[in-house]
């Protein structure tokens, strides 16, 4: 329920809630005695007056739709924000919406700004005092069927005090038969209010409209792009989805997840002399088959600034240098280094040199027969 600071504002519903729960108290402590021969009359109140407490509470105190206010991050992102009205096309029919000063965004259509309450609310229908709460998508059901349960509440009464009055006409002057009369004046006083209410929404409800929408004029002698006939329009108000509260998002939103990370899994570097910086200026020119010669060919460092620094013919606009050639093969990187020299062919055995080639014949990849 928003909260509406002035104390005044209590005062309707708390005499609403008196009146309710006084009046049927006293019904069912005298006049309902006399039925206790007929079981079926107090188990028929009985639950018709459990619907109208049932429905009354949740009409008081469910949210009935506040949409949050823009945080102040939000608020600053929007100070340079478009015109004050964006228009959204909903079934064919253009509807405005309007950008709310106080609680900074855009209205969703049929959202409206409430003055008592000072939030806005979805599918606003009207500011009920006699519940201190706002009317909305949220809990406008549950007014709905208040009103319907209720009108069948007084309904019952009146006529059940009524009969009790009448068959004890000739004791006016006792306790019971005062009550009813006393019970009987006021449903007299109410019953018109109440009947009008009803049928008010009941008109809406079929016509599906609200309260606001009725007031101010909106699709007045025009299409109303929300309606959807009459007996869908009552099924959505009686058992259309419950929609949630967005007062209370975060219930809705997965909690984050924290996976540790163990202690293995992570490799620091210590020493320095683990970090190797190599500077290249050959602007990506420098050919990569060379590299993996170099790195092959014995007696070269692996970060030599000879690997390193490209050649002086090469310049960004030329070709690559060819790869050096080893064996009159281009592509001959298949042979091992071998110690003392960049090539098996110095070695003094043929023996020696079949045990360097292994079974590859002149850095092929394919073994020998």
């Amino acid at each position: 329920m928003p909260k509406c600071d002035s104390f005044t504002k209590y005062i309707p519903a708390t005499f609403a809630w008196v009146l309710l729960l006084g009046t049927t108290t006293l019904f069912f402590y005298f006049p309902c005695r006399y039925y206790i021969p007929y079981p079926w009359v107090p188990a028929y109140q009985g639950v018709i007056t459990l619907f109208v407490i049932a429905n009354f509470t949740l009409a008081t105190f469910m949210d009935p739709g506040v949409i949050p206010r823009a945080s102040p991050e939000e608020d600053r992102e929007d100070d340079f924000r478009a015109p004050l009205y964006k228009n959204v096309e909903i079934n064919g029919i253009t509807v405005r919406m309007k950008w709310c000063v106080t609680c900074q965004f855009y209205r969703p259509p049929r959202c409206s700004h409430c003055s008592v309450c000072n939030v806005c609310i979805e599918t606003f229908d009207h500011h009920c005092p006699w519940v201190n709460n706002c009317i909305g998508r949220r809990n406008y059901r549950f007014f709905f069927m208040f009103l319907i349960s209720l009108s069948m509440h007084i309904t019952s009464i009146f006529t059940l005090c009524l009969v009790f009055v009448l068959y004890h006409r000739d004791k006016l002057t006792e306790v019971d038969t005062i009550i009813a009369m006393v019970i009987i004046g006021i449903i007299v006083l109410l019953v018109i209010p109440i009947y009008g209410l009803t049928g008010f929404h009941v008109v809406l409800v079929s016509r599906g409209r609200t309260t606001n929408e009725q007031v101010t004029g909106k699709f007045k002698g025009g299409y109303n792009p929300f309606s959807r006939g009459c007996p869908r329009n009552c099924c959505y108000i009686l058992c259309g989805p419950q929609y949630p509260s967005l007062l209370k998002a975060s219930k809705y939103v997965g909690k984050p997840k924290r996976y540790p990370l163990s202690p293995s899994a992570i490799s620091t570097i210590t020493n320095e002399n683990q970090v190797k910086t190599y500077m290249d200026n050959s602007n990506g020119v420098r050919n990569a088959s060379s590299n993996a010669y170099n790195k092959l060919s014995p007696g070269r460092g692996e970060g030599s600034d000879t690997d390193m620094e490209p050649t002086a013919s090469q310049s960004q606009d030329c070709e690559p240098t060819p790869p050096l050639q080893r064996h009159g093969s281009k592509s001959n990187f298949f042979l091992p280094p071998v110690e003392g020299g960049d090539s098996p062919h110095k070695a003094g055995h043929p023996q020696q040199q079949q045990q360097v080639r292994g079974p590859f014949t002149r850095g092929s990849p394919h073994p020998r027969p």
